[in-house]
């Protein structure tokens, strides 16, 4: 072997190298986030990532490998392993005071694979499904159509006491803008106050991350109920 071939065949091997350390640290700081509590603003709802079986046969499919998470490009895919805050607060109980705290629960997570829109809604590329090894996520065609029928990873819902338009603070028009069903699972009036036509809305939850509203004027609700752990007071 001549020495330029030499060289050649080290840089490859250094680059290889280097990209394999790049993909082992990801991972790892993945997997290091199992376990970790996520805050969710009031009355807002995780979500399952696209294409996942029915509860509780995705928890008895789904391995906690990460890959879903290491296909998300956005980041949209996290792995919580309790979720504080979420769902809507508790009523107060008699006696109770304007002022005092409210009683929210704890939704453990399981380190199963959430989506939680507030921070990082889908983007509906459909990768997660490609990656899940155990059919947990149902691999599904991303064509748009396509996506429109078989996605449901929930409804969303508008809040019109706070929303702007509604209250005749703001156009805003920001939920209509992102969604990417818009005149279909969005369609706005001549104010341009949103409505939500729940047949046609896959439960992306881009309308929840564009929301300008500090605790959100829109929810987007899974079709499974949580499991409640404790329940504290904030």
């Amino acid at each position: 072997m001549n020495r330029r071939r030499f060289l050649g065949t080290l840089g490859r091997l250094a680059q290889g190298a280097a990209a394999g350390a790049i993909g082992l640290s990801a991972c790892t700081a993945l997997r290091a986030g199992l376990g970790r509590t996520e805050p969710a603003p009031p009355g807002q709802h995780p979500l399952r990532p696209p294409g996942a079986m029915a509860e509780p046969a995705f928890r008895a499919a789904c391995v906690r490998c990460t890959l879903c998470a290491e296909a998300c490009h956005v980041g949209a895919i996290r792995f919580p392993g309790r979720i504080v805050g979420a769902q809507s607060p508790l009523p107060r109980g008699p006696g109770s005071i304007r002022g005092d705290g409210v009683a929210a629960p704890v939704w453990s997570a399981r380190d199963t694979p959430y989506v939680l829109p507030w921070d990082t809604a889908c983007n509906l590329c459909m990768r997660c499904g490609e990656a899940c090894p155990t059919g947990a996520l149902q691999p599904i065609d991303p064509a748009w159509e396509v996506v429109a029928e078989r996605v449901r990873m929930g409804t969303a819902v508008i809040d019109r006491k706070i929303c702007l338009p509604w209250n005749r603070l703001s156009w805003c028009g920001a939920c209509l803008t992102i969604c990417p069903y818009r005149e279909r699972a969005i369609t706005v009036d001549h104010q341009n106050r949103p409505t939500i036509h729940p047949e046609h809305c896959v439960g992306c939850g881009l309308c929840v991350e564009v929301c300008p509203i500090r605790h959100k004027a829109v929810m987007v609700v899974p079709p499974f109920a949580p499991d409640r752990g404790e329940v504290r007071a904030e």
